[in-house]
């Protein structure tokens, strides 16, 4: 077989082979026969037709860390003809009785999944999950007590079979909350029309597959009550909406589980799934025994921005249940095939690869709940005393690692951007005791200002979400330079980076436009003094036709910068080449030798204002002579509102 190597390393590639070709291969070579058997095995038991596969790739990856080989990851990609991609991973277990030669060290160990995710064998695995976590083994983890019902929720008939709307006037009990993607059909809600319907009963038919099987599930954990947001809340009561909504983040935390309809993009998907996989046995040529189970691959890269895997986590794509998972103790994910589950101590899953990089477990990837409920336990005094000093940088750092993520998300309405965070954000300010600024927080704005867009190419949105110097005011995903990709617990540990200030904020305003004061705002300005120098805006384009901007202080002196949105955009917040702006000094990382400024224009609706419509990073280490100390020598301190 043709292959391609990295150098220096046992990395093999195989591309574009042909379906004949490996059943060629197979009939001189026992490790293509293995293959050929367990692919074919597989599709089989997926009820693939063999024809429907245009060609493979093998992909064979081999992670190692000072020269030790740690784990490795054996992938075997599928082309369909109808465009789409199906990953095979092949591996052995950790038991005697599944023998693997001794020359075949780079085969990975995993763990069986259940045979489906509604059998007793998920049950049963999910139940231990929940009892550990309940014990005090898990020390960020609160008991499922008893607690006050949110105003409405919905019986699951445990007891007489019938399903129905109750209003709970404040009684206490027990129940769990169901996290699912909307779809694009018509959802089965609740409205002043038929309130009075529902509160008598539900007729199971009308539901969809979704809520009936979390209804299912419900009962099974022997629980009374589920609380499902199109049935809950009085969808087209906006006063009733908007005070449901402000309870979202207690809703979410009392619940003593929630459950996730993760692996679904509407109601008609479901919660359970089969779970499929091939066993390949038999002896090599020099009599080694050897047994090989064939499955697809399962994405576990859930935390990283970006890099949700819609095909099989369309749940974990949507921006509004970012703070469902965040907030809720418990999170039982039914996913595209297996359970898996996540609580504000650990990550678990059913084949046991979950939170770390491919098949490696020295990369630890982040954990949302996790760092989230370490967060908000960061005033606890731990063994090092020096936690104190890191716990408001810590706070900060990860709220800025949570927007991250966040604005990864997809969002159905743009203006939902503040209120489908608001849980979080009223969580986190209990624990911060600081004023929440349209997304940004006052005891960190200097530095939760520094947000950065790349390669933005959508225009701000033409209603007015927030002030321009929120990240709120755009419809982008954002990065902070001190984001927590790979993380864990001894984050804290790390100092902040050394920073000269060169910016001060004199003062900062926002108004809600609504009784949460964690959701939509009205109005919002920055007062902020610093250097100040002007510029003019020229553009270019790169070989693909995508705009580039650079700021062109002098003859000599142009350095790119990175806008916040499609600037060519016609419409008010446009911006054409030629334009003047000013560039604010805000702060130069001395570690990293880079300066940043925010670029701002003069506002066209707000007289004596500023929006901001970028950010510029100058890097030390890219020139040979430093242009910030060029392009700052006859900057003049001024203090600017930016609206």
């Amino acid at each position: 077989m043709r292959s391609c190597n990295t150098a220096g390393s046992r990395n093999f590639y195989n591309e574009h082979i042909l379906w004949a070709d490996l059943t060629q291969f197979a009939k001189t070579c026992y490790c293509c026969e293995v293959l050929l058997r367990g692919i074919t095995g597989y599709l089989e038991k997926r009820a693939i037709e063999l024809t429907r596969v245009s060609e493979l790739s093998l992909k064979f990856l081999y992670a190692s860390w000072e020269g030790d080989l740690k784990d490795c990851d054996n992938d075997v990609v599928c082309q369909l003809d109808d465009g789409s991609q199906l990953t095979i991973q092949w591996f052995t277990l950790e038991d005697e009785n599944c023998p693997c030669p001794d020359a075949w060290d780079d085969v990975p160990m995993s763990a069986r999944t259940s045979r489906s995710t509604e059998s007793d064998e998920a049950f049963e695995k999910a139940n231990g999950w929940l009892q550990d976590c309940m014990s005090s083994k898990h020390e960020f983890c609160p008991p499922p007590l008893t607690t006050k019902l949110p105003t409405r929720v919905v019986n699951v008939g445990r007891h007489d079979g019938i399903i129905k709307l109750i209003e709970t006037n404040g009684r206490a009990d027990k129940y769990v909350c169901l996290s699912h993607c909307w779809g694009l059909q018509q959802i089965f809600m609740t409205t002043k029309a038929t309130i009075e319907d529902r509160q008598h009963e539900i007729n199971p038919t009308d539901l969809s597959k979704t809520f009936m099987e979390a209804i299912e599930v419900t009962r099974r954990l022997q629980i009374d009550y589920v609380w499902i947001d199109s049935l809950c809340i009085i969808q087209d009561d906006a006063l009733d909406w908007e005070r449901e909504s402000a309870q979202m983040a207690s809703i979410y935390r009392n619940a003593c589980l929630t459950i996730a309809g993760t692996k679904s993009s509407g109601g008609s998907g479901g919660l359970f799934t089969i779970t499929p996989d091939f066993e390949v046995s038999g002896t090599t040529p020099s009599g080694e025994d050897y047994y090989l189970i064939f499955r697809e691959k399962t994405d576990h890269e859930l935390a990283v921005p970006g890099r949700q895997n819609a095909a099989q986590f369309p749940l974990m794509t949507r921006a509004w249940v970012y703070q469902e998972r965040l907030l809720s103790p418990r999170v039982l994910h039914f996913g595209h095939y297996e359970l898996f589950y996540e609580c504000l101590s650990d990550e678990l899953c059913e084949c046991t690869g979950i939170g770390y990089l491919g098949v490696s477990d020295e990369v630890p990837l982040t954990s949302p709940k996790v760092m989230y409920a370490s967060a908000l336990d960061s005033e606890l005094v731990g063994a090092d005393e020096r936690w104190a000093d890191y716990a408001e940088y810590y706070l900060a750092r990860i709220w800025r690692s949570m927007v991250v993520h966040y604005t990864s998300l997809n969002l159905t309405k743009t203006s939902d951007r503040l209120p489908a965070l608001s849980g979080i954000a009223r969580d986190t300010a209990r624990e911060r005791k600081s004023r929440y600024l349209a997304g940004l927080w006052e005891d960190s704005l200097m530095d939760d200002l520094l947000w950065v867009t790349y390669s933005c190419a959508k225009p701000r949105p033409a209603a007015w979400l927030a002030p321009s110097w929120s990240w709120v005011s755009i419809d982008h995903g954002v990065q902070y330079t001190d984001s927590v990709v790979y993380w864990d617990i001894d984050l804290w540990r790390e100092e902040k980076e050394q920073c000269a200030t060169f910016a001060s904020i004199e003062h900062c305003e926002c108004t809600s436009a609504g009784l949460d004061e964690f959701g939509q705002v009205e109005s919002g300005s920055l007062s902020i003094s610093g250097p100040v120098v002007l510029g003019v805006v020229e553009r270019t384009s790169d070989d693909h036709g995508k705009f580039k901007y650079q700021v062109r202080f002098s003859k000599d002196v142009a350095l790119p910068f990175w806008p916040d949105y499609a600037l060519e955009t016609s419409g008010s917040s446009q911006v054409l080449a030629g334009a003047g702006v000013v560039c604010l000094r805000m702060i130069r990382e001395l570690d990293r030798k880079r300066d940043i400024s925010l670029i701002l224009q003069a506002s066209p609706n707000t007289p004596d204002a500023f929006e901001r419509i970028g950010i510029l990073h100058i890097y030390a280490e890219r020139h040979e002579v430093d242009p910030a100390p060029e392009i700052f020598s006859m900057a003049i301190t001024q203090t600017l509102m930016v609206v």
